[in-house]
This record gives C-alpha cells, structure tokens and sequence, in this order.
C-alpha cells in the first residue's frame, strides 16, 4: 500500500509539474512572439516542447521533499488527529473532483470566447462577445469559467488541515487561501485570459461544494464556535 501510495503521488505530483513547464514554455514564447499571455491557454501553446528528463527530475525532487516534510508532520500526530486528516483528505479529494467537474462541463458548453480572442480576431467576426448566462455550446472556446480560478480555489480547504484546536493555524490558511485565490483571479483578468464573471463563477463554484464538503464532515473553517 505504501508503494502503491507513493507511486500515485509521483504521477499526482508529474501532472503538476508538467503543468508548470507547459504554462512556462508557452507564456515565454506568446511573450517572445509578441501574443496574449493567456494564449497559453489554448491549442496555441500545444506545440509547447520540454525536456523529458527535467520534468522527471523536478517531479523526483519535489516528492522527495514533500515526502519528507510530510512525514516530519504527521509523525507528531495522535492517533485522533490522523483519523480526522484522513477524513479532510477524502473531503478534499471530493471537493476538487466534483468543482473541476463542474468547472469543466461548464466550460464545453457555455463555448465563451477569451478576451484576447475576441481582441484579437475581433475584425474577422469570429470573435464574438456573449454575456456569462448564454450558452454557446460547444464552440471549442473554454472562457467561462475560470479553470485556473478554481484549481487556485482548492486552497479555501486548506484550512481543514490545521489542528480543530489551533485557531491561528486555522486562520493563516483560511485568509493565505482566500487571497491566492483572488490573486489568481486577477492575475486571469489581467492577462486578458478570463472575464471578471468567469473568475467569479470559479469562486462561487468551489465556495458553495467547499461548504457543502464541510457540513458533510462537521467542521467550519474556523473552529471558534465550538470552543466557547
């Protein structure tokens, strides 16, 4: 079981990786070519090539790390507490495949064009604006709503993590999460890869499966109630 655990985390942390390198080589090169940052987003930046054995490499050291730090972790934990983090592990699990499900089927059939597109190809009418509430069907456009507004929004569970009784630990993570996230929002407003209403709908998206995740388990964000 433990192999078999540290096997999934490799290939868990190399899809992170590769994502990172992907997003990297393509923004340098949209910059380098004079393009829309937020084309990276978009088959433009398929042809996007890295090295191989960098990817592994970086994969190797980071779960070697990770592995560690884990470890140093977990090993002060009671027995209760790894019993209430394997619960919050599950949760989480399930709050990020259920958000980026949404997310994603959302995506393919609202077909929104990005703001660099219609910025960009505007004069050849391809590029067509639509309002966040019309469904455009599947265009092979993915604007609304925002893929990387809610990957950035997993970190809203990360409270969950902290001791039920460490309330500052629970607060750190609580605001830290929230304002990564709406720094990625606007960081894909920025760019002109999203529109303010797809970052929100993100937001909205993982805040109202988060709470739901979090009813289902028993725990709030910050524990302050239940210890007065």
């Amino acid at each position: 079981m433990a192999l078999s655990a540290l096997g999934f985390a490799y290939w868990s942390a190399w899809g992170w990786v590769d994502g990172w390198m992907f997003y990297g080589v393509t923004t340098l090169n949209n910059i380098k070519t004079h393009q829309a940052l937020g084309a990276a987003n978009n088959s433009i930046g398929a042809t996007a090539t890295y090295s191989f054995g960098l990817e592994a490499l970086f994969t190797f050291i980071i779960l070697v790390i990770g592995t560690f730090l884990i470890y140093k972790w977990l090993s002060k934990k009671t027995y209760e507490e790894l019993s209430q983090l394997i619960i919050v592990a599950i949760a989480g699990i399930a709050v990020v495949y259920v958000s980026n499900s949404i997310v994603n089927t959302m995506k393919v059939n609202w077909g929104r064009f990005r703001p660099y597109e219609i910025k960009e190809i505007v004069s050849s009418t391809k590029g067509t604006f639509t309002n966040c509430w019309h469904l455009n069907g599947a265009t092979g456009h993915q604007s609304f709503p925002s893929g990387h507004t809610i990957a950035a929004a997993a970190a809203l569970f990360l409270p969950f993590f902290a001791d039920r009784k460490n309330l500052k630990g629970q607060k750190i993570l609580a605001y830290s999460g929230l304002i990564f996230t709406l720094l990625m929002m606007a960081a894909r407003v920025r760019i002109g890869a999203h529109f303010l209403s797809d970052t929100t709908m993100s937001l909205i998206i993982a805040a109202l499966v988060t709470f739901v995740a979090t009813k289902a388990i028993g725990y709030s964000f910050i524990e302050e109630d239940s210890l007065n």
